[in-house]
């Protein structure tokens, strides 16, 4: 999971909260096919804890 939390960080986008990927240089793409974007900041941190447990 270490290695998930590096990859991912949640930062303030140009609307809201988003869960930026370092890999994908952009937002997370969640399993839905919806980027992790124009989020609250809560939401934007229990996806990055959803997504780094579904990477490690």
């Amino acid at each position: 999971m270490e290695l998930a939390a590096q990859r991912l960080i949640v930062r303030q986008g140009t609307i809201g909260w988003m869960v930026y990927d370092r890999e994908r240089k952009g937002p997370a793409l969640l399993r839905n096919g919806n980027w992790a974007e124009k989020l609250s900041r809560e939401e934007a941190e229990r996806i990055k804890c959803l997504l780094a447990n579904q990477v490690s």
